[in-house]
């Protein structure tokens, strides 16, 4: 009996150990499972880690607005090298920070609504979550509560769904389009697709007016065909925090995709954070996108005055994104038009070629018309 006890306790001990050793080497893999980019090629510096691949010719904008493009990449060591382009130059924004003893004269616009989801749900974080992912709700949906909490408080009305797009996977996009598109009909004036990367703590953690929070990235897809819409988007977020709360965005990633992003001409994926920073930092910075989004979105006259409550506003008006839909412009008369356009042309010399055919178009039309008004008299 005694040895009987003895073999079952060693078994205990080797399985505890064992789930102890799997789980300190989930959170090494998660440590270091991500793609470091070089600014060069000897490798010397760093210049941004990235918890999903990289591809050549995706595009990167740093926090200093130096615009580089990735031209070599080893999916093996998960590393990439990275070329300088040039320096950007951001939309100008006619706000600078206030200083503590400024006043507000700005009123709240009525009417305002955005429309938040989550195309990679299972998202968590470490602290408190435990894992870096769920097979259903993550924390992500913490934060995305959080920033809808805090839209709410400016007086910007949410569309927030919760819907779910499991797994994460290649296809999540596919199903989350579904979701982007019913929240878009819902008459929204932008939509925001919220995330978190997956890399270490330190590329994200951050401070805002003496506050340690996340830092926030913007993805853009290139492939879309609203890129230049929601590049300028995202360039004159940027613009805007940078002035206003610098430190808040970390920087802009362009890669190949869509990322549903091909819906609206003011769509904009944001990456809270990673898995290895508190879940709070996530929800702290929410406060400060939220802000930013409604000056942004809302100019000086429409944003909320505790969105004001931090600008000083150079001029009448912050005039800052188009004042287009954000289901995207119609391009359906254009295309009418242009199909028109193309068979007066067709037609045109088809009837300058050929008599027979103009007798043959001559006919058609008499015909129609006199279906539509009635036949004509015999003579």
């Amino acid at each position: 009996m005694k040895r009987f006890l003895a073999i079952v306790l060693l078994f205990v001990v080797m399985f505890s150990f064992r789930l102890v050793n799997t789980n300190c080497q989930a959170f090494a893999v998660s440590e270091n499972n991500f793609y470091t980019v070089y600014s060069d090629k000897t490798k010397s510096k760093i210049l941004f880690t990235k918890g999903d691949e990289v591809n050549e010719g995706d595009k990167y904008l740093s926090h200093e607005n130096d615009l580089y493009e990735i031209e070599s990449v080893d999916d093996k060591s998960k590393t990439a090298i990275a070329k300088f382009i040039k320096k950007e130059t951001l939309p100008k924004v006619n706000v600078k920070k206030k200083s503590a003893d400024g006043e507000v004269n700005a009123s709240a616009a009525s009417k305002k609504k955005v429309g938040i989801y989550h195309t990679h749900n299972d998202e968590s974080y470490y602290t408190p979550d435990g894992v870096d992912s769920v097979y259903g709700k993550g924390g992500i949906h913490d934060v995305g509560a959080a920033l809808s909490k805090n839209f709410n408080k400016l007086g910007v009305e949410t569309v927030y769904r919760e819907d779910l797009h499991l797994p994460h996977n290649s296809g999540a996009y596919t199903r989350s389009q579904v979701t982007a598109a019913a929240i878009l009909n819902e008459g929204v004036d932008a939509i925001f697709d919220i995330h978190r990367d997956s890399t270490s703590r330190k590329y994200y953690l951050t401070k805002v007016d003496g506050k340690e929070m996340t830092a926030v990235r913007m993805v853009i897809g290139a492939a879309s065909k609203n890129y230049e819409e929601n590049k300028n988007f995202a360039y004159t977020i940027k613009a805007y925090a940078d002035e206003v709360y610098p430190g808040l965005i970390k920087d802009v990633y362009i890669g190949k995709g869509n990322y549903n992003q091909q819906l609206s001409t003011r769509a904009m994926l944001f990456e809270m954070g990673c898995e290895n920073i508190e879940k709070d930092y996530a929800k702290r910075s929410t406060e400060y996108l939220a802000k930013t989004l409604d000056v942004v979105l809302y100019g000086t006259e429409g944003a909320s005055n505790k969105s004001l409550a931090d600008v000083e506003v150079n001029g009448n008006e912050a005039g800052l994104v188009s004042n287009k839909n954000a289901a995207g412009s119609n391009n359906t008369l254009w295309i009418v038009l242009g199909v028109l356009g193309g068979v007066a042309l067709i037609l045109t010399v088809v009837l300058l070629a050929s008599k027979k055919a103009r007798y043959a178009v001559g006919r058609f039309f008499s015909e129609m018309f006199a279906g539509i008004f009635g036949k004509r008299k015999a003579r």
